[in-house]
């Protein structure tokens, strides 16, 4: 299942790796690609081995601003 967070606060590439790296540790996710222009990132993920919300906090810990793409 193809998932789109919507990441506010990231300004360069190592911001960009930095979330690459935070959702690619989670089981189950797959194909990470992360967008600094459109501050998106995008993944696939087992909904049975991926628990979203945990994605978003995740990421939200590290001072970013996620949430999913509606």
């Amino acid at each position: 299942m193809k998932k789109i967070l919507k990441i506010k606060g990231m300004t360069c590439g190592s911001c960009v790796k930095r979330v690459n790296k935070i959702i690619g540790a989670f089981k189950g996710v797959s194909d990470v690609t992360v967008d600094l222009q459109r501050m998106e990132a995008a993944f696939e993920c087992n909904p049975e081995a991926t628990d979203i919300t945990k994605v978003v906090q995740a990421i939200n810990d590290f001072g970013y601003a996620a949430s999913e793409k509606e």
